[in-house]
C-alpha cells in the first residue's frame, strides 16, 4: 500500500512561520526616508484557509513568490516549527511499523529553493522518510492514481479524491474551514491492521467505553 503524508501541516507549521516572517518583512519595520510603497500591507486574521494570498496581502503574484522561494525559502521551508510536539517521533514510528507498506512524504508547490530547504528541515528535525516526493497542485489527480492514502490537511487535495482510495484530514487551526468524517490530530490516532483496514484510536476507545 502507498500511503502518502503531506509534509505541510502534517509535520511542518508552515504558516506559522510565514505569519511571523511576512509581519516582520513588512509591517514591523522602520518607514525609510524617501520610500515611495505606499501599499497596504496587512494580515486578515484569523487564517482560515490554506490560500494564503487570501490572508496576506501582496501587491502581486510575482512579490508573493519571490518572498515565499527567492527571499525567505530558507526561513519559511527549512526553520520552521513542527505541526506539533513529539510528531518525528511518531512519524518514524510509523514508516518503521509499517515498513512493508511504502510511505512518501510529499511537498506541494515547492520551488526554486524550497526544496532543498525542506530537506534541511527535515533532517534538522529528526524525520527519516524512505521516500519524499515534490508535486505539482496540477499532479495531484496523477498522483491519487499512485497513492491509496493521502493524510494531508489540504482541502485541494481531498477535492480530487477518487472513490477507491482514502483520504484521512490532518486537523489544524487553519483548515475547520472545512470538515471531513476522517479526521486525525496526530499520527498515532490511526493504525493499519493486517488487512490493510485503517483503524481510528478515538473510534475505538469509544467502542470500548461503551
Amino acid at each position: 500500500m502507498n500511503i502518502y503524508i503531506s509534509i505541510d501541516g502534517v509535520l511542518r507549521n508552515f504558516v506559522n512561520r510565514f505569519h511571523y516572517h511576512y509581519e516582520n518583512a513588512y509591517i514591523n519595520v522602520d518607514e525609510e526616508e524617501g520610500s515611495t510603497d505606499t501599499f497596504d500591507y496587512k494580515i486578515t486574521e484569523p487564517i482560515t484557509n490554506l490560500n494564503l494570498t487570501d490572508h496576506f496581502a501582496f501587491q502581486s503574484k510575482e512579490q508573493s513568490d519571490h518572498f515565499q522561494y527567492i527571499e525567505y525559502p530558507m526561513e519559511l521551508y527549512g526553520h520552521s516549527p513542527v505541526s506539533y510536539i513529539n510528531v518525528y517521533n511518531e512519524f518514524n514510528k510509523f514508516v518503521f511499523d509499517y515498513k512493508d507498506h511504502d510511505v512518501y512524504l510529499v511537498g506541494l508547490d515547492e520551488y526554486a529553493k524550497a526544496k532543498p530547504a525542506t530537506l534541511f528541515f527535515l533532517a534538522r528535525s529528526g524525520f527519516m522518510p524512505n521516500n519524499i516526493k515534490f508535486i505539482l497542485s496540477e499532479n495531484i489527480s496523477e498522483e491519487w492514481g499512485k497513492a491509496d492514502v493521502w493524510i494531508s490537511d489540504s482541502k485541494r487535495i481531498l477535492d480530487l479524491k477518487p472513490d477507491n482510495k482514502e483520504f484521512i484530514l490532518f486537523e489544524t487551526t487553519y483548515n475547520n474551514f472545512f470538515t471531513y468524517e476522517k479526521k486525525i490530530n496526530k499520527l498515532s490516532d490511526i493504525n493499519i491492521d493486517n488487512q490493510n483496514n485503517i483503524i481510528f484510536n478515538k473510534d475505538e476507545q469509544k467502542q470500548l467505553d461503551a
